[in-house]
C-alpha cells in the first residue's frame, strides 16, 4: 500500500506544479494584456 501512494505523489506533484505554473503565467499575461503590467518600473 505504500508504494500506491508514493507512485501516486509521484504523479500528483508535478502534475499540480505545471498546473500551478500555467496558471500564474496567464495571470501575468492578462495583467500585462489589460495595461496593469507595471513590472517594468520595478526594475528601473
Amino acid at each position: 500500500m505504500s508504494t500506491t501512494w508514493i507512485q501516486f505523489l509521484l504523479v500528483v506533484v508535478p502534475v499540480l506544479s505545471l498546473i500551478g505554473s500555467w496558471l500564474a503565467l496567464r495571470a501575468v499575461a492578462d495583467r500585462r494584456a489589460r495595461g496593469q503590467g507595471d513590472d517594468e518600473a520595478v526594475f528601473k
